[in-house]
């Protein structure tokens, strides 16, 4: 997983990132509006499964201390039955989105998955380069964005021990928010979280081709949390310190789950 340090973006490779994940997205959300009834889902048809985000870890009222789940988690807040837990992977016998499956049967039919983080290593990129040793930021954007290259087989290997789980269920893979708001943060900050957000960006196009070249569906949220990334005055995202917990930090607060996921999330599982 080791590559050489990347260059940070271009601006013009930025823009494009942007242009094509809201093209993505914007799939994403049409194909859903055409295939959801108007019937509200219910615990027994509606299961969030996946990592910490869609367990809602950072959230205020924690009913989970084994997977860290929240009340404020977007499929509990939808309805739904909320699967997923802390740390999770696309695959694998423990903790993965497919051992989550077991929580399936045949009457399930919304399913919703956040999950690619962690199978990159995207929480350690993170705290490493919050540190300020520049090169280890600089090795692990690069292995981080070299793992990308893997993560639709996994992907792959989840949806279809959902859909073997629950054949009859509307999947819906999610992306992620972007954690920094950049103009708000110190200058000397600002070029390694403009290179983290875009290395997000490439996480989140890479979940959202993957859904549809597997005939499920995408539901965007970086346009959510614009404006609200680390750094803004309104953050809907933990910065590190800024809570009890250093596990909660860069996850969605109870805001980032409520204005963030939570509208984001629902015309797919409505």
């Amino acid at each position: 997983m080791q590559t050489h340090p990347s260059p940070p973006p271009s601006s013009a490779r930025s823009r494009f990132l942007r242009a094509f994940l809201s093209l993505i997205a914007a799939l994403g959300l049409v194909a859903g509006a055409s295939a959801l009834p108007a019937s509200a889902a219910t615990p027994s048809t509606y299961i969030g499964l996946g990592d910490s985000i869609a367990a809602g870890t950072g959230g205020t009222d924690y009913i989970d201390q084994t997977c860290l789940r929240t009340l404020q988690a977007y499929p509990t807040q939808l309805g739904g039955t909320n699967a997923a837990c802390f740390g999770a992977t696309a695959t694998g016998t423990d903790n993965s989105v497919v051992s989550q499956s077991a929580n399936l049967n045949a009457s399930t039919t919304r399913v919703t998955i956040t999950v690619g983080a962690n199978d990159i290593g995207a929480g350690q990129v993170a705290n490493i380069c919050m540190g300020t040793d520049t090169t280890a930021c600089q090795t692990a954007i690069a292995g981080a964005t070299a793992a990308l290259k893997d993560l639709p087989t996994g992907l792959t290997t989840a949806i279809r021990a959902v859909r073997t789980k629950a054949p009859r269920a509307l999947i819906t893979l999610t992306g992620y928010p972007l954690l920094f708001t950049v103009q708000g943060l110190p200058l000397a900050q600002q070029p390694v979280a403009a290179q983290i957000n875009g290395a997000t960006a490439l996480l989140n196009s890479t979940i959202a081709t993957t859904a549809l070249r597997n005939g499920t569906l995408y539901a965007d949220v970086s346009w959510r949390f614009l404006g609200h990334g680390i750094g803004s005055s309104d953050p809907w995202i933990h910065a590190p310190g800024d809570s009890s917990y250093a596990f909660e930090a860069f996850h969605p607060n109870s805001k980032g789950y409520t204005y963030g996921y939570v509208p984001a999330v629902r015309p797919f599982v409505g």
